[in-house]
């Protein structure tokens, strides 16, 4: 596939308005009310659809993940089955973490069992990186978008789309990398 200025102004765009309206729920949006388990995976396939990765059918969540999280105590049990505020904001912090980290990278540096007011201090900050990070995106991407247009294409063995997917996962696996070996120097400092 040829990355060209059509391509560019057909999906850019797109993307670029699609990361930069994207916001997590705001704490006091997240329903409190108890939710059942399908319930509750809907919302978060609803509000973090986004993170859906590999083929067709792979989901952001599932019920016997959302068993797991509870099972590994990264999050608190549900209540008489029921998931309130306090697990759904667990839940969408792991979705989005379990996309470039492992359960196990994230059991390392993931609060768990805090006090409810501290959890809404924790989502909130996450969620105000979210905005942040994504805006870093967008100008990474519009930067690249810039380079490899402008690039020769006869100088490189791969066409302009793929240099540009390219630098896109190489700067994930730099991302990957970096908090990783944070992680992994934070555990040895405790």
């Amino acid at each position: 596939m040829e990355l060209n200025e059509k391509t560019l102004e057909e999906w850019l765009p797109y993307w670029k308005d699609y990361v930069s309206n994207y916001r997590l729920p705001d704490w006091e949006s997240i329903p409190d009310f108890g939710l059942y388990m399908e319930q509750v995976v809907t919302y978060i396939r609803e509000k973090i659809g986004y993170a859906k990765v590999g083929d067709e059918g792979s989901e952001v969540i599932t019920s016997s993940a959302i068993n797991n999280y509870v099972r590994k105590k990264l999050m608190p049990a549900p209540v008489k089955k029921r998931y309130y505020r306090v697990h759904i904001a667990y839940l969408l912090i792991l979705c989005i973490l379990k996309q470039s980290l492992t359960i196990s990278e994230i059991c390392q540096m993931f609060p768990n069992e805090v006090k409810d007011e501290d959890l809404k201090v924790f989502y909130t900050a996450f969620a105000n990186q979210h905005i942040q990070a994504a805006e870093y995106f967008i100008k990474r991407m519009e930067a690249d978008r810039d380079i490899f247009l402008n690039n020769d294409p006869d100088n490189s063995p791969y066409d302009q789309m793929s240099q540009f997917i390219l630098d896109m996962a190489i700067l994930s696996s730099f991302a990957k990398l970096i908090s990783e070996k944070l992680i992994d120097y934070t555990s040895k400092e405790k």
